[in-house]
């Protein structure tokens, strides 16, 4: 086992799901109103009502909670076996999306299913079941994780079907990420070095085959090196979340007077709301907001190196890894280290079916370390 980095002594203590909920609690409160500061001018100009994007997030964020504490209350031993379940929810939910009349299509993407005039994203229920999962492999397959054909191809087979499933929704971004994911998933938990070579030579190959399979892909990465080469197309978006940042400066423009919120930046209150936060907070609200998630990570992995069992660990480490790299990934994306994604910010970019399963997410992390019990 590989997640043995820290320990429980130097971080955390020796309860590391102390403090855990008000630090949860905490970065719903802050996402919620970086959210109405990113998201009100929209929101007034398109539907003339500036706070209907921020009451429906808090409306999924209210049931996300509900559902957070309904999981806590669920016997570990019937999450565990209702993981097959989940998994055929998942695959069932990402079929849906290719089905008119049903499935609902934004900005060239068809990731969302639409009942009764709400939208939900299946890619979300897909991570938590596919870590989920393979936190059940691993523990079923604990002896046998050097053996290749036996211990690991039944479950690579899964993997590729789900992920497949959600590429084929023309999200890219969401499928590498998952599949980047799993791979971590196995390392961690000390898959042979052979057999996760063969993999991210297998995944190498297929992320690589996806991106030219669209021209406007490659086009992505062509202008994220460049963005100045295509200022008003292309590398629009780099740039103006570039001059959001650099007019935040140290300590920020003030809570609700970014300029960039209104109009000059697309997605500003979805997948680049990290810029509005470096107007409007500067540096030093971006830094604060990157360090709570980072503790939440930091005391996750504690806990999951305190869980009881196998499928209590990987499960933990899996759930909080899925939050944590989203966040990364995010942050990257906006400060120009990556390539443009719809990767959003946890309990901050705009998207409730994302905000609900990260509260449950929250939930579920609680039940495998039983810190509710």
């Amino acid at each position: 086992m590989r997640i043995g980095v820290f320990k429980a002594e130097r971080l955390g203590g020796t309860e590391p799901m102390k403090g855990m909920a008000a630090l949860q609690f905490l970065l719903a409160g802050i996402g919620a109103v970086v959210l109405f500061s990113a998201s009100w001018y929209f929101a007034r100009t398109v539907f003339g009502d500036p706070f209907r994007i921020w009451r429906r997030q808090l409306i999924w964020m209210l049931l996300g909670l509900a559902a957070a504490w309904g999981v806590t209350r669920v016997p570990k031993n019937w999450i565990r076996k209702s993981v097959p379940v989940l998994v055929w929810v998942a695959l069932i939910l990402n079929l849906l999306t290719y089905i008119p009349g049903i499935s609902y299509s934004s900005g060239g993407a068809s990731r969302w299913i639409e009942v009764l005039g709400l939208t939900f994203q299946p890619s979300e229920v897909t991570r938590v079941a596919l870590v989920l999962y393979l936190a059940r492999m691993l523990d079923k397959n604990e002896n046998r994780l050097g053996n290749f054909r036996d211990g690991l191809l039944p479950s690579l087979l899964v993997i590729s079907v789900l992920i497949l499933t959600v590429y084929f929704q023309n999200d890219f971004s969401t499928a590498a990420y998952l599949l980047l994911l799993s791979l971590g998933l196995f390392y961690a938990a000390g898959v042979s070095r052979a057999a996760i070579g063969i993999s991210a030579v297998a995944a190498i190959l297929t992320a690589a085959t996806m991106l030219l399979a669209k021209p406007y892909r490659m086009e992505r990465i062509k202008f994220w090196f460049q963005p100045t080469a295509d200022p008003s197309g292309a590398g629009y978006q780099l740039l103006k979340a570039r001059s959001a940042l650099e007019r935040g400066g140290f300590w920020g423009q003030g809570l609700g007077r970014g300029v960039v919120k209104r109009g000059g930046l697309p997605a500003a209150h979805s997948d680049f709301v990290v810029a509005v936060v470096g107007e409007e907070t500067g540096f030093i609200g971006i830094f604060l907001i990157l360090l709570l998630f980072t503790f939440f990570a930091v005391k996750g992995w504690l806990a999951a190196e305190k869980a009881p069992d196998a499928f209590s660990r990987w499960g933990i480490f899996g759930l909080i890894s899925a939050v944590y790299w989203q966040v990364l990934i995010n942050f990257s994306v906006v400060s120009g280290l990556l390539p443009a994604t719809g990767i959003p910010l946890p309990l901050f970019s705009a998207g409730g079916s994302a905000a609900f399963v990260t509260l449950v997410i929250f939930g579920l992390i609680y039940n495998l370390s039983e810190a509710g019990k």
